[in-house]
């Protein structure tokens, strides 16, 4: 069957569709609060996006711009239309906003069952691991490939090179160090 989808900016009233979408698909998992996105939104709407089959909201991107690059904060597509290649359509037209806008390089934090897919979009990883400053040392970490060491308040920030996903080492870090966040963060220079 033929779908026939457009991307469109969000506006205020599908800005509330897309939250519920959000809401909906990533729950719990959300990071951000609607509050917090509703200010980016306001401030940068040309990286707000969903993805409409006629004229219903299914997906969304959102994002904005951090220090040396644009975000993408958050992707869903409303679950009666995963894998049909929407997630793909909206991460690539975010790729042609974050162009003409002249941003060099996209970074987006994936779940563990993300990974494959920002793979296959040329992606690149690599390990970001955050703790509280009293918790560990990065002395903690000696065998890793540190790319940069970031400090926020009193968050401990190591971006970690990679050769390849290893989720089985990954596992062996998160038992390890239980007070740390691990993730993946995918990188791409538009």
């Amino acid at each position: 069957m033929q779908y026939k989808t457009m991307i469109k900016k969000l506006n205020k009233k599908t800005f509330q569709e897309a939250i519920k979408i959000l809401d909906s698909e990533l729950g719990k998992k959300r990071v951000r609060s609607s509050k917090f996105l509703y200010q980016k939104f306001k401030k940068y709407p040309e990286f707000f996006m969903g993805l409409f089959l006629d004229r219903e909201l299914i997906g969304v991107i959102t994002g904005f711009p951090r220090e040396d690059y644009l975000l993408i904060s958050e992707l869903a597509i409303d679950s009666k239309f995963h894998k049909r290649g929407f997630g793909k359509k909206l991460v690539l037209e975010f790729e042609k906003e974050a162009k003409k806008k002249n941003y060099k390089k996209i970074n987006v934090g994936a779940k563990d069952n993300e990974i494959k897919f920002y793979l296959a979009l040329n992606y690149s990883p690599f390990l970001l691991i955050q703790f509280k400053e009293k918790t560990y040392k990065i002395k903690d970490f000696p065998y890793l490939d540190f790319q940069s060491i970031k400090q926020y308040d009193n968050i401990i920030a190591l971006e970690i090179k990679i050769k390849e996903i290893d989720e089985i080492k990954l596992k062996r870090l998160r038992k390890k160090f239980p007070q740390a966040n691990f993730q993946y963060i995918f990188t791409k220079i538009v």
